[in-house]
């Protein structure tokens, strides 16, 4: 259906919809999201383009959101899961549903300035051969209070399209800093293209994988437009998964995999420099979680795969710091555990507060 409402607040006027306007179908995945749902959705429903559907897939929540979601009516289309499915197995059968020429996956938590879905959609008009785009974000607190915002990477460009090659270096010099999940609009063609998130495979961060998958076909965009608030420290899926993490993360998977199949060609000596400090930074973020747990001997053995060479081989790492922790470890786990040590580092890494100022 198309939105025939705005619900709070004093909108932007909205923008004109006409034969040419394309439909944007906003997929919305919610397990449990009572807390910030009604503010997510109104904040999509005040949206200016007007030319929207919004499904929001329910993946078999057992807290209030079924109750929030019926008093929306008929603004919105709800279907719920019969069981839990998690994210992506969610957000792939809402984009099975959806009837719009363009799909934004927009999350349950976050608040949506008004022009986002009209600034996206203008810059896929713009620039066909896009597949993809982006927005920056706006960093909140579980209580809403903007903490920071996000400044592209310099060898970043916002608004216009990028190609493979700057989007992989990227990924591997930055880690995916840049390529905002809850921001994308993609063309349905585009998914019919590439097919659907993996997370069987990728899990928590599937979305990377989809990103590299569809830059190798497309270009990307992103807006330089700070578009959405992005809510942090209320223990999102993100959080949760790198909670005492002590396996290695995903995404160097991931990037190791688009590498050998296709990208050892593209990518820059000094991204692939970033890209294993990176990699022995998370190796000592893992010794680190074991050092918390009291398991010395796994740590241990981590350390002996940090190189030096690797951790201090770009400035993409805090260099020094990285070193003055791997010399404590190395002295720590060779003697008994100290809990208040442990205690220390777990409050250092894992206790997450918005920076205060």
């Amino acid at each position: 259906m198309i939105s025939p409402a705005i619900r709070g607040g004093v909108p932007t006027p909205p923008a004109e919809v006409t034969r040419s306007s394309p439909i944007v179908s906003i997929v919305v995945p919610v397990y449990n999201g009572g807390r910030y749902l009604r503010e997510a959705l109104d904040s999509i429903l005040a949206q200016t383009y007007r030319a929207i559907e919004v499904i929001v897939m329910d993946d078999a929540s057992t807290d209030g959101t079924p109750d929030i979601l019926a008093s929306y009516g008929d603004t919105i289309r709800v279907v719920r899961q019969p069981q839990n499915r998690g994210i992506y197995q969610t957000t792939n059968a809402g984009i099975a549903l959806a009837r719009g020429e363009l799909i934004a996956c927009y999350h349950s938590d976050d608040i949506y300035l008004p022009t986002i879905v009209e600034q996206e959609v203008a810059f896929l008009q713009r620039y066909p051969e896009a597949g993809a785009v982006f927005a920056s974000d706006i960093f909140i607190d579980a209580d809403g209070r903007e903490y920071g915002r996000l400044t592209l990477p310099p060898d970043v460009p916002g608004d216009r399209p990028l190609d493979y090659g700057l989007i992989l270096n990227a990924l591997l010099t930055h880690k995916n800093r840049f390529l905002r999940c809850p921001t994308a609009m993609v063309r349905a063609s585009v998914y019919r293209d590439v097919g659907v998130y993996r997370p069987e495979k990728y899990h928590v961060i599937a979305d990377e994988d989809m990103w590299l998958r569809i830059a190798r076909r497309y270009s990307i965009g992103i807006l330089r437009a700070h578009l959405l608030r992005y809510r942090h420290f209320h223990g999102n899926a993100t959080q949760i998964y790198h909670h005492l993490r002590t396996e290695p993360e995903i995404h160097f998977r991931i990037l190791d995999e688009y590498l050998a199949a296709s990208g050892q060609g593209q990518a820059t000596s000094e991204a692939l420099a970033a890209h294993e400090a990176h990699r022995a930074e998370d190796r000592l973020m893992r010794a680190v979680n074991h050092y918390i747990a009291g398991t010395l001997g796994p740590a241990r053995v981590i350390l002996r795969d940090v190189q030096l060479r690797r951790l201090l081989g770009s400035p993409a790492v805090r260099r020094v710091r990285l070193l003055l922790l791997w010399l404590g470890l190395q002295v720590l786990c060779r003697l008994p555990h100290m809990e208040l040590v442990g205690r220390a580092f777990y409050r250092r890494w894992h206790v997450k507060r918005a920076p205060q100022g």
